[in-house]
């Protein structure tokens, strides 16, 4: 009973200040409305500290990263119920009560929190709105050095709680609160860029699927120097690629190219645009190279290398570099397949060649360079098929292959009619 009564005084004293709060909400809205009051900077400068008041109740003294005990201390009052959590890999403790939820890290100090029970929505928004309007009316500039240090806290406050919308994937509500970090210290009264969040109001700008509000951002960091070793040029790039505008886009990746040679997010963009054109495909070599040197056990890279020379029509190098991404990783399908297929259309065209050949001679021996590059294709196709058995073409080719041999010995005729069941189940 003595619990249940404490709980209930707890409630009653929340819901007190709550009615408080709503009182002084709503004497602030009489005075803003009024003809003379609202005209005078004082009252805004009043209805700024109010929500900030609002803001600042439920969280008392809190700052990040003081211990869980300082924590209890702080609200002493209060009975908090505690759970667990894992967020991307980390795990949580949180303090939670009937209107907040403290989250502690695995060192047991505040990493954030999170307010449900809210007097007003976006007590922040409303206090920034409030410096605003006061530093419109104070032609004086009186209020300068007080409107700059209470859009300063709010700044800070701002990015606290963006963070935390972050760390819980809460994207869109994350880029609210950095968009108003910016648009606080773009404010005259402090006029500093925070090239940091501008960069990360990109990042969640594009986590948050608003593409062109990430392309703004990403734009104005690399217009301030801010370009996170070239990450900003590769985020900029890629979204300008998504939008088509793929001119613009292999231009800026050239450019960071340039100054970030090391950043392998660029390279592979810049690979895969070559790729992509079909055109000049050898300037995108050096680009592999370079990426090649920084990563040598990527074996995609060696891959894509592969590619290209294939395109080239240089089939020995586009095997050599097939064959180092098999070395780095055997159960490497895409290269599994490729020089599978190389061999395959290799022995293809020598079958050609032979079909037009009238000296019986050279026939023979185109004949027998065909069977052996048919067979040399074998172990690849097979591992392939391994790697990937719901691919009909695979083991299309496979029968084919091996119903070409299949009166040469057991073996041969076995894999044919096993290949020909694999399809007819298929």
């Amino acid at each position: 009973m003595v619990c249940l009564f404490c709980a209930l005084q707890a409630t009653a004293q929340t819901e007190k200040e709550k009615e408080k709060f709503l009182t002084k909400i709503a004497k602030s809205d009489m005075e803003t409305a009024d003809p003379q009051k609202g005209t005078e900077p004082k009252t805004w400068m009043n209805r700024a500290q109010l929500f900030k008041d609002i803001y600042d109740a439920p969280r008392k003294n809190l700052v990040l990263g003081i211990a869980q005990l300082q924590v209890k201390l702080l609200f002493k009052d209060e009975k908090f119920r505690t759970d667990n959590v894992e967020i991307d890999g980390t795990a949580y403790e949180i303090l939670r009560t009937p209107d907040k939820k403290l989250y502690f890290d695995e060192s047991g100090v505040l990493a954030f929190w999170v307010i449900e029970d809210k007097v007003v929505d976006d007590p922040l928004l409303q206090a920034y709105d409030a410096y605003v309007k006061a530093y419109e009316l104070d032609a004086k500039r009186s209020l300068t050095k007080k409107i700059k240090d209470g859009l300063t806290v709010l700044s800070y406050n701002f990015l606290q709680e963006g963070s935390a919308a972050y760390t819980l994937h809460e994207y869109d509500r994350s880029l609210r609160c950095f968009e108003n970090a910016i648009a606080i210290t773009d404010h005259p009264t402090i006029n500093l860029i925070d090239s940091a969040n501008v960069y990360n109001t990109g990042l969640v700008a594009r986590l948050a699927g608003d593409n062109d509000k990430a392309i703004r951002y990403f734009g104005r960091a690399i217009e301030i120097g801010y370009d996170s070793q070239g990450n900003a040029h590769a985020n900029y790039a890629s979204l300008l690629r998504e939008q088509g505008d793929t001119l613009q886009s292999m231009e800026i990746l050239q450019q960071a190219f340039i100054k970030y040679p090391k950043n392998q997010d660029i390279l592979i963009q810049l690979i895969n645009a070559y790729m992509s054109a079909g055109s000049d495909l050898s300037a995108a070599l050096p680009y592999i190279k370079e990426a090649q040197q920084n990563e040598p056990d990527n074996a995609s890279l060696f891959n894509a290398e592969g590619i290209i020379y294939e395109q080239l029509k240089d089939v020995d190098k586009a095997f050599e570099s097939y064959s180092k991404a098999l070395e780095l990783d055997p159960d490497f399908f895409a290269s599994q397949y490729s020089i599978g297929a190389l061999f395959y259309n290799r022995a293809v065209e020598l079958q050609n060649e032979a079909a037009n050949e009238l000296d019986d001679a050279k026939y023979r021996q185109l004949e027998e360079a065909m069977k052996e590059s048919f067979k040399r294709s074998l172990p690849y196709l097979v591992r392939a098929h391994e790697l990937m058995p719901e691919e009909r073409s695979i083991v299309e080719t496979l029968r084919g292959i091996y119903y070409r041999f299949h009166e040469e010995s057991a073996e041969m005729n076995e894999q044919f009619e096993r290949y020909s069941k694999v399809l007819e189940a298929m």
